[in-house]
């Protein structure tokens, strides 16, 4: 009996002892870290209760009612646990002392853990009136080794806007982040970059998001991505620092009416702040949109958009794929969209080089010096079939268009020197009863559909100082063909000049050197003369006959007698009587070339004809 009771007696006293020794009793309490722009407060610091009581460096302990405080931006967790910490206690309290100068960088690579623990936590932002608070549900931080992070997993998000009527809410599912680097990410907001050549440091290397959803009830629109991806983020701190360029960005966002000073102070500063992070990859997938606005119901589709940044070894690239949308009257597709090897860095540098100006004291040459080079947009697999109004009333509209092509690069003074503009295969149902005079025309020839392609395309040598134009044709089906092939002389770098006058010189000095022109046909000569013909009550034959003798003389009426109208007029003639293909090359007499100035003082066309050589072939 007595041993029973001894036992019992131990069995408490233990249990006692466990209980007592798992409270947390507080070590630090109300922490406050100021400086600058930044706030930093700690309700109390808490380790075990037997760490405390040996002394002992804790390697788990827990901060309550934490808050971050980096501009227009605050952090608040109620808990946020630590375990497996290799930092030693002392540092650790340091971290949160008070009487502390050392920046935040400089404290957080201080931190060793093995894994950090937040139930929740919230981030308010700050812009203009309108507040947006995110909460962070379950977030787990692994494998901490001087402030830099291996991996972080959040279990869910959602966010709400205040301040404004709109009711905008966004939820998000699993988020995932590795290689996430604190102190470097903490410089940003701290430091200020003595220029645009501070190097890039990675802020984190991956990141992923699954579920997102935005709904805005008032609109009625629900937005949604199945999965948000990227990777290789890079940045570096801006002229007065993360925190105090939003600052600045945020007051002037409150303001209706920027003066001058306002834009010459803001300007440069968006500028270095988005010339301050690199992006590797980005991607999402699994895009959709609806609205159930009254008057304006639809649904999009969109399968993926993704950008790569650029490189030395890649330029940049941008793409949408699968998009689809439908409403009540329209239905809309476009397999892929591309933009391939555009910059901003001309932009970037000419608004950061304004040198308190504002766009109200910018010259021509200033507004050139911002466009930013295109690069090539693609375009593929786009079909519309729907309704527009046409004088009032609803007209059925089917088209389609396999292909477009626009290339607008190597720039000299924001002038692109290599130009391509591609149309290829835009197919389109004539209505039967529209207004237009191009379609009735066309629909006075017979066509029911219509089948078109065209390009165009020029590059400027250098070094040879001319401007070769590759091509510019156009073709329709059951219609034929056209196309042009050219070189220019003598064009100097002057005709890229931001200086009217200059460029105009330019301009006039310029000499064609070389023209080929090819037509051919394949239908539309024929539905011409068909119609023609019941409009004159004969026949297409007659009709021919009479055109294709009728041609030599019109063309001498119009260009003179000499050699080579006489010789376009012939085969002009042969080419109507006998439709093909009809070749014309004309070769300025002047080696040096046929310059604008000889078009210009040309009394008429015969003089500016006579001084070509021109001649023709029809197969």
């Amino acid at each position: 009996m007595r041993l029973r009771y001894h036992a019992g007696v131990a069995a408490l006293a233990l249990l006692a002892g466990s209980t007592a020794l798992s409270f947390e009793p507080a070590v630090l309490r109300d922490l406050v870290i100021e400086s600058g722009g930044q706030r930093i407060s700690v309700g109390a610091v808490k380790v075990p209760l037997w760490s405390a009581a040996f002394a002992q460096s804790a390697d788990s302990f827990s901060l309550d009612n934490v808050t971050f405080t980096f501009g227009v931006t605050t952090y608040e967790m109620k808990r946020i646990e630590f375990s497996g910490v290799s930092t030693p206690r002392a540092e650790i309290e340091a971290l949160f002392s008070s009487a502390s100068s050392e920046p935040m960088e400089s404290r957080l690579r201080r931190i060793n853990a093995k894994q950090i623990t937040i139930p929740e936590a919230r981030v308010k932002q700050v812009m203009g009136k309108e507040t947006q608070t995110t909460t962070y549900r379950n977030t787990v931080v692994s494998d901490v080794s001087q402030g830099r992070i291996a991996s972080v997993a959040i279990e869910t998000m959602a966010m709400e806007s205040s301040g404004t009527k709109d009711k905008v809410v966004v939820t998000g599912g699993r988020t995932t982040m590795s290689e996430v680097d604190l102190p470097a990410m903490a410089r940003l907001y701290e430091a200020k970059s003595d220029g645009p050549s501070t190097p890039m440091a990675k802020i984190y290397g991956a990141f992923s998001l699954e579920n997102l959803q935005l709904v805005d009830s008032r609109e009625g629109i629900t937005f949604k991505i199945a999965r948000l991806g990227g990777r290789d983020f890079l940045g570096r701190p801006t002229k007065d620092s993360w925190n105090g360029t939003v600052t600045l960005m945020t007051e002037m966002s409150d303001r209706t009416d920027l003066s001058a000073e306002d834009q010459a102070r803001l300007l440069p500063a968006i500028a270095d702040l988005i010339d301050s992070f690199q992006i590797g990859f980005m991607e999402a997938s699994g895009i959709e949109m609806t609205t159930k606005a009254k008057g304006s119901s639809g649904q999009a589709r969109i399968a993926r958009i993704a950008y790569t940044g650029g490189t030395d070894a890649q330029p940049a690239d941008m793409r949408w794929e699968g998009f689809e949308f439908s409403d009540k009257d329209n239905r809309m597709k476009l397999d892929s969209l591309s933009l391939t090897g555009f910059s901003f860095r001309q932009t970037l540098d000419g608004l950061r080089n304004l040198q308190a100006k504002s766009f109200d004291d910018l010259d021509a040459a200033t507004m050139r010096s911002l466009v930013p080079t295109l690069g090539t947009l693609r375009l593929s697999g786009f079909s519309i079939d729907g309704t527009t109004e046409d004088e009032g009333k609803k007209v059925k509209v089917q088209a389609a268009l396999k292909g477009f092509e626009l290339t607008a690069d190597k720039p000299v003074n924001a002038i692109p020197t290599n130009l391509r503009i591609g149309l290829q295969n835009l197919t389109m149902t004539l209505p039967s009863k529209s207004t237009d005079d191009g379609v009735k025309e066309l629909t006075a020839l017979g066509y029911k559909n219509i089948d078109v392609s065209f390009l165009a395309a020029a590059i400027w040598n250098e070094s040879a100082k001319e401007i070769a134009l590759k091509e510019v044709s156009v073709q329709g089906q059951d219609m034929g063909s056209l196309s042009l092939t050219g070189t220019i002389g003598n064009v100097t770098q002057d005709l890229f000049s931001a200086d009217e006058a200059t460029a105009a010189a330019a301009l006039i000095g310029a000499k064609a050197k070389s023209a080929d022109i090819v037509v051919e046909d394949k239908g539309l000569l024929g539905r011409y003369l068909i119609q023609a013909a019941k409009e004159q009550k004969t026949t297409p034959e007659a009709l021919r006959t009479i055109y294709a003798s009728a041609a030599p003389f019109v063309v001498s009426s119009m260009i003179g007698n000499s050699e080579q109208a006489s010789t376009l007029g012939q085969a002009i003639g042969r080419f109507i009587a006998k439709p093909g293909k009809l070749t014309l090359n004309a070769q300025p007499k002047n080696p040096s070339g046929f310059g604008v100035m000889d078009a210009m003082l040309a009394s008429d066309p015969k003089e500016a004809l006579a001084k070509l050589n021109i001649s023709a072939k029809v197969e």
